[in-house]
């Protein structure tokens, strides 16, 4: 799903998957840094195939039923929240700690989509988060901000009370993001009905203050 209702970051998505960095031997691996392991990381085939399969099971209900499968055409830089720690095991290393959002550019039956997933290493596992599809440039507080006060709004509006049944289906910039703020708009699915709102972020003194206009259902 891509963030359906208020699901906690943290919530585990999918079936985890023991991580090992098998293309890392001790004798090569030894003068470097957990930067450099990270890195290898990132572009090691297993890397890839798990965070796919995190794209392709965070994708929302509703796309998903028009849509199955996505496949990666771009991959972008991690934007890193714990930077990632690794341990010797055996010949290779494994990632021991580390959470980070991965971006990337999906291939949608055809049509180009932008995605994120929230990784985070928990006791050797590997679990993917669920995070606001297309092009959403805030922080991960930021997120949890404006989700807060975007979905109730469209709930109500929608007058639907099953959380479940609500999909954000996309974010789009209307304005460029910019330090002093910027504008969006979300569209959204809840019990069946379309929604649209258009989402303002200004900076003030406290951080960022967002609002919800022209909430629609359709």
């Amino acid at each position: 799903m891509a963030r359906q209702a208020f699901a906690h970051r943290g919530a585990r998505a999918g079936l985890p998957a023991l991580l090992l960095l098998a293309g890392l031997a001790a004798a090569s691996a030894a003068e470097m840094t957990d930067a450099q392991r990270f890195a290898d990381f990132l572009r090691s085939a297993e890397y890839r195939t798990l965070a796919t399969r995190y794209f392709n099971e965070q994708e929302p209900g509703p796309l998903r039923a028009k849509c199955a499968t996505l496949t990666v055409a771009a991959w972008g830089d991690p934007v890193v929240v714990v930077p990632a720690r690794f341990k010797k095991n055996g010949a290779d290393y494994s990632l021991t700690a580390g959470r980070w959002v991965q971006p990337a550019t999906l291939n949608r039956c055809g049509a180009k989509v932008a995605r994120r997933t929230l990784l985070t290493e928990d006791g050797g596992i590997l679990h993917g988060g669920a995070l606001l599809p297309g092009e959403f440039p805030g922080n991960l507080q930021l997120e949890d901000s404006a989700e807060h006060i975007v979905l109730p709004a469209a709930m109500g509006l929608a007058k639907c009370g099953d959380y479940k049944t609500l999909w954000v289906l996309d974010t789009k910039l209307t304005s460029p993001a910019r330090a002093q703020g910027w504008s969006e708009t979300w569209t959204m699915q809840a019990c069946g009905r379309a929604v649209t709102a258009d989402v303002v972020y200004t900076a003030d003194a406290t951080g960022m203050n967002i609002t919800a206009k022209n909430v629609k259902a359709h």
